[in-house]
């Protein structure tokens, strides 16, 4: 398959039907303002026939995305042994597009985007779970059932530069491709895996 991107969505295709956990999510490494690698799980969004990830902008992974021009994002199929290394880099998703889809979300991601909004940033230290427990309820019961997205819901395009897909083979040589996007062109190469 020479389209890379069509590559990854048929894979992507194949994990969901295999029930796999990591279908829908993928690894967002970034750099923080020491010069220290940090990763994290996040959701990998299709969004308008493009990937997307969402983030809040309290959390300090959104605070390190200048510290860098690209990222590294990692998504892996177990159920078919497939790999994926990213090099991306984020283009804004218009606000009319994440507050849509933020609409989508299940209820307690919500509630704790306006717990990030209205009583600890993202990531921030607290007493305790009972006063993260007890905070949530308190906004579960106050915010309507149809509550809009808070200001700091942000979404991201991933544009990739390069992607790397290895294959994972039990009883032959692993296989390792490399694409790399030059204009609006993939080229792509093959890898010792």
């Amino acid at each position: 398959m020479s389209d890379p991107l069509a590559l990854f969505a048929d894979d992507r295709r194949k994990a969901r039907l295999a029930g796999d956990p990591w279908a829908n999510l993928c690894v967002l490494s970034t750099t923080d303002s020491a010069g220290d690698p940090q990763a994290r799980v996040v959701v990998l969004r299709d969004l308008e026939q493009r990937l997307a990830v969402f983030i809040n902008a309290t959390s300090p992974k959104h605070a390190q995305l200048p510290n860098s021009q690209r990222h590294a994002v990692l998504a892996y199929f177990a159920s078919l042994g497939v790999q994926y290394r990213l090099t991306v880099s984020f283009e804004a998703v218009p606000a009319t597009t994440v507050r849509k889809s933020w609409l989508e979300r299940p209820r307690i991601p919500k509630i704790m985007d306006w717990l990030y909004e209205r009583v600890h940033a993202q990531s921030s230290e607290v007493a305790s779970r009972e006063y993260i427990d007890k905070r949530y309820a308190e906004l579960d019961e106050l915010l309507p059932k149809s509550v809009e997205a808070p200001p700091h819901a942000l979404g991201y395009y991933l544009v990739i530069e390069q992607m790397e897909r290895l294959e994972l083979a039990g009883d032959r040589v692993h296989s390792r491709q490399r694409y790399r996007c030059v204009g609006s062109r993939w080229q792509s190469s093959e890898l010792i895996p």
